[in-house]
């Protein structure tokens, strides 16, 4: 089974702006509902590889996209 890091907003509009920021930079992520495991302002959670997880960090700091939680799975 893949691991992967899970990473929670605070608001749908983050969550929506990472997907979108980190898909145009050509990473494979995907928006999700955040599991009942975990807790979050907003119902949304992007999926990362952990292979793209670094540069997935760098992007969203780069753009200003503020992240609230990141989980491992």
């Amino acid at each position: 089974m893949d691991t992967y890091k899970l990473f929670t907003f605070n608001s749908t509009h983050q969550a929506m702006l990472s997907e979108k920021t980190l898909k145009g930079a050509g990473l494979l992520v995907r928006l999700i509902p955040v599991p009942r495991s975990v807790s979050a302002s907003c119902g949304l959670a992007l999926r990362v590889s952990e292979g793209e997880y670094e540069g997935a960090v760098r992007i969203m700091e780069e753009n200003g996209i503020e992240i609230a939680e990141i989980h491992d799975f």
